[in-house]
């Protein structure tokens, strides 16, 4: 029996767009959990300890995130702008 609960997810069929699944489990109240499959990974250690981990995300993942919201729209079209110099 699995103790998670689905709170949002997309599919995708296509190769280029990861696919992703925002859940919370009954056991670890006051988080959520984010799985990301299909994307580029880098991690950073710190000097002082610990990481920081980047994830690469399409543009078309982080709009369904609703991450788009966070960046003035001009800044947010020209990240979409795939003409740019």
């Amino acid at each position: 029996m699995s103790t998670k609960a689905t709170l949002a997810h997309h599919h995708s069929d296509e190769a280029d767009m990861p696919s992703w699944h925002l859940y919370e489990d009954v056991f670890d109240p006051g988080v959520v959990y984010l799985q990301l499959e299909g994307v580029t990974m880098e991690l950073r250690t710190r000097e002082e300890g610990g990481a920081d981990v980047v994830v690469r995300l399409p543009i078309g993942t982080a709009k369904q995130l609703g991450l788009d919201t966070n960046v003035p729209p001009g800044r947010w079209a020209l990240a979409c702008d795939t003409d740019k110099p």
